[in-house]
C-alpha cells in the first residue's frame, strides 16, 4: 500500500525581520491565508552583521516565540534563514520556492529616509513572481495621518 503526503495547496511567503509590523503581517497571513497553506516564515540576514552561529541562535530564539504565537492557528509552518540583499532575496526565495503569495509588513518610511534607504516592500512588489500583499503598520499609519491632519501655514502672494 502507497501513502502518499498531500501537499498543501497553497505557498505563502511570510518575510519577517522580527519588528511589530512583521509580526503583525505574519498573525494576519496566519489568520486569513494559512488555512490548507503551508506558510514559510523568511527570515533575511545581513552578512555583515556579526557572528552568523550568534545571529542564527537569536534566529532561532524569534523563531520559536514565532512558532508559539502561530500554534493556536493550526496552520503548517517552515521557518527558513537567508543571506543577502533583502529584497532581492525574498523574490529569489519565492521563486525558488513557487509561492502563490507573499505577505509582508511595511514600516512606512516615507521621505527623504525612503529616498536614501529605499523600500524592500516596493522593490518585492515590483518584482515578485506572486501576488503580494503588504500591511503597512498602524504607527505608520497614524504618523502619516499627524502629519496631514496638522495645522499648516501657508504663504502666498496674491500680487501677481
Amino acid at each position: 500500500m502507497t501513502t502518499t503526503i498531500a501537499r498543501p495547496s497553497k505557498t505563502i511567503l511570510c518575510p519577517v525581520d522580527f519588528s511589530p509590523s512583521s509580526e503583525k503581517a505574519l498573525l494576519h497571513a496566519a489568520e486569513h491565508y494559512a488555512s490548507g497553506a503551508e506558510l514559510i516564515v523568511l527570515h533575511v540576514g545581513n552578512t555583515g552583521a556579526g557572528d552568523r552561529g550568534t545571529l542564527l541562535k537569536e534566529h532561532l530564539h524569534q523563531f520559536s516565540r514565532y512558532s508559539d504565537l502561530l500554534s493556536t492557528y493550526g496552520c503548517q509552518v517552515r521557518f527558513a534563514i537567508e543571506y543577502g540583499p533583502t529584497a532581492a532575496t525574498i523574490i529569489d526565495y519565492a521563486k525558488k520556492i513557487a509561492a502563490d503569495m507573499i505577505v509582508l509588513g511595511s514600516h512606512g518610511a516615507s521621505g527623504i529616509h525612503r529616498l536614501l534607504v529605499g523600500s524592500t516592500a516596493e522593490s518585492v512588489m515590483r518584482h515578485a513572481p506572486c501576488p503580494v500583499l503588504v500591511l503597512r503598520s498602524q504607527d505608520s499609519a497614524a504618523a502619516t495621518e499627524q502629519r496631514y491632519t496638522s495645522p499648516v501655514q501657508v504663504s502666498a502672494n496674491i500680487n501677481d
